[in-house]
């Protein structure tokens, strides 16, 4: 490989791990005030975060994320999937992966462990429409 495909290569690495890191920061910052209580209703009523997203939300991802990382979200969105999330919980917010794993004081909570997985898968695929249809309607 030439020494500039090399660079083109690395600057775009870069970028998408920029990207990656600016929507788990985002992510983290929304969940902020969520506890792992809200997370098992959130379960249990299987709640649609989209649609309980406040439209200001939806706005600055729209309006200010998508415009700076259109390319890279168009070609990398499949790469973002529920393991993954579920990995970002993991580290960053443990309390809330353990309801989703029925892990610790949520080991005996009133759902099956697969049903908490689907519904995060639901809501990573939900979300990721959501967008694609944004990006797609601004082609």
């Amino acid at each position: 490989m030439e020494l500039k495909q090399q660079i083109k290569r690395f600057v775009e690495n870069l970028a998408v791990q920029f990207a990656v890191d600016a929507v788990r920061s985002y992510l983290l910052h929304r969940l902020e005030n969520i506890t792992a209580a809200d997370c098992y209703t959130a379960i249990k009523n299987k709640v649609n975060l989209w649609q309980i997203t406040p439209d200001s939300d939806k706005t600055y991802i729209i309006k200010k994320i998508l415009p700076r990382f259109r390319k890279l979200v168009i070609r990398y969105m499949d790469d973002i999937t529920p393991r993954l999330v579920l990995e970002w919980l993991r580290r960053d917010r443990p309390d809330l992966a353990d309801v989703i794993e029925k892990k610790n004081q949520w080991a005996y909570a009133d759902y099956e462990k697969e049903e908490a997985y689907k519904w995060l898968a639901t809501q990573v695929e939900n979300i990721k429409a959501n967008i694609k249809a944004v990006l797609l309607g601004a082609s």
